[in-house]
């Protein structure tokens, strides 16, 4: 089966486990009726009211962050040449911890001044770590990565400083609320921010995804057919980070969806970077909206999104790993 019907397929998926989210919660809706609401046959003011206010936004923004997190992944992966990498190594996630722990204990728990302050937070982590790169004489991709732990190492002692000072009984459990993840806060207002900002930095990276392929064949082969290696990586740094940081600023930390994606459609198919990109944003939205579904659904209070998505990961990272094929 080539990449195209594959996308297909998992778009196909996609749309059905949009459709059973919208159907779960604590008050149930028939697929039925969904499907009725969403064409405009409303027969219940509830019904419409929980599809179109709290669910509707909630699943798209569920879809969006799945998606970005999986294409940053994919292109910070092809950056690096290194499968393990995540989106956080250049301390975007905690960057964006740092900020929004700033605004949880300084700014009296603002949503917008936290969301504001962690997107700002986690885009200056990223590029402060490639200004220390840049005064570093060692090899390219190694100053980067040791710039991205010195910035993760900056940002999380400043986590746990605030943290230290904070109220316990108020404003400590809202930090450790917000680091574990969640799509609580899922608005449309929060979604008129989210999909501007994660719809320009794809298409960047749909615009130098042919140059990002010539990295993947090596730095020397990229510099030999005329790509300047320099700034391509730091527009899709950029880029990607600006996916991560529009999506965490709002949903708090998501782990593994970056990491785990990839590999997932490296192990369907054996394409190169120009022609997975769509399939890798689809995969990520299918396992966020499968998490999220099970979040809101196992027991009676919402369960934190990056406790699910650690445990579908791990284990699941273990048996891509064991397929030597997927390397």
């Amino acid at each position: 089966m080539n990449v195209k019907k594959i996308t297909l397929l998992n778009l196909s998926i996609l749309i059905i486990l949009s459709l059973i989210s919208l159907c779960i919660g604590r008050y149930n809706i028939t697929v039925l009726n969904v499907i009725k609401i969403l064409f405009g046959n409303i027969n219940d003011a509830i019904e419409y009211n929980l599809i179109f206010n709290i669910r509707l936004p909630r699943v798209i923004l569920v879809i969006i962050s799945g998606g970005a997190l999986a294409l940053s992944g994919m292109v910070f992966q092809s950056i690096f040449q290194n499968p393990l990498i995540s989106p956080d190594v250049l301390g975007v996630t905690s960057g964006c911890s740092f900020g929004a722990a700033i605004g949880i204990v300084f700014m009296a728990a603002s949503n917008i001044i936290i969301q504001v302050l962690s997107f700002i937070f986690g885009l200056v982590s990223v590029i402060f770590s490639l200004f220390l790169c840049n005064s570093m004489k060692n090899n390219k991709i190694l100053a980067l990565i040791i710039s991205g732990i010195v910035t993760s190492s900056i940002a999380s002692s400043g986590v746990m400083i605030i943290k230290y000072f904070a109220d316990p009984f108020k404003e400590l459990p809202t930090i450790d609320f917000w680091l574990m993840g969640g799509f609580y806060n899922s608005k449309w207002s929060n979604l008129s921010v989210v999909m501007p900002l994660v719809f320009i930095a794809t298409i960047i990276i749909f615009l130098f995804k042919w140059r990002l392929k010539v990295l993947t064949m090596g730095e020397d082969e990229a510099k030999l057919l005329g790509v300047d290696v320099k700034k391509l990586r730091a527009v899709c740094i950029l880029a990607a980070t600006l996916l991560v940081s529009s999506v965490i600023s709002v949903t708090g930390i998501i782990s593994w969806i970056g990491i785990l994606a990839p590999h997932i459609v490296k192990s369907i198919v054996k394409e190169d970077i120009t022609k997975i990109i769509p399939l890798t944003i689809i995969t990520g939205a299918i396992i966020m909206v499968i998490a999220d579904t099970l979040a809101r659904s196992l027991i009676s209070t919402e369960i934190p999104i990056s406790i699910l998505t650690s445990l579908i990961g791990a284990p699941f990272l273990v048996y891509i790993f064991n397929k030597k094929e997927v390397f």
